[in-house]
């Protein structure tokens, strides 16, 4: 074999560990969107707000890529000026019942997730 051959096929592999890499990063970055906007959409509105801020739905955040030991991953969550907030409606206090909506945003957007992956990867 040739070495232009085998210099060929290590540059080919190279290219094909840059795309694999670039299609990872896009899957990661769409699924974090993908949870966001279904966080919004369950994140409950109280009629009791005494913060004087804007509803928490409208407080979501996506962090930025993390690639660390190979493994991407991409926080979502509430932003640090009403975020901490959220605890208390989701975990309940002694005057309210836990309304649990972060656990459920993650079972109802896990299906959404894994295809919007699945497409991403594909491509």
């Amino acid at each position: 074999m040739p070495v232009t051959g085998e210099m060929e096929l290590i540059h080919n592999l190279e290219m094909l560990d840059k795309t694999v890499e670039k299609k990872a990063r896009k899957a990661t970055r769409d699924g974090a969107s993908v949870f966001e906007e279904e966080l919004k959409d369950v994140t409950p509105i109280g009629k009791n707000d005494h913060s004087g801020m804007t509803p928490l739905k409208e407080h979501t955040k996506k962090g930025s890529l993390r690639a660390s030991s190979g493994d991407y991953e991409m926080p979502v969550g509430y932003d640090k000026e009403k975020g901490w907030i959220a605890h208390f409606p989701n975990s309940g206090t002694s005057k309210q019942r836990p309304q649990h909506f972060v656990e459920r945003a993650q079972e109802s957007s896990k299906q959404k997730v894994l295809q919007r992956f699945i497409e991403d990867l594909r491509l």
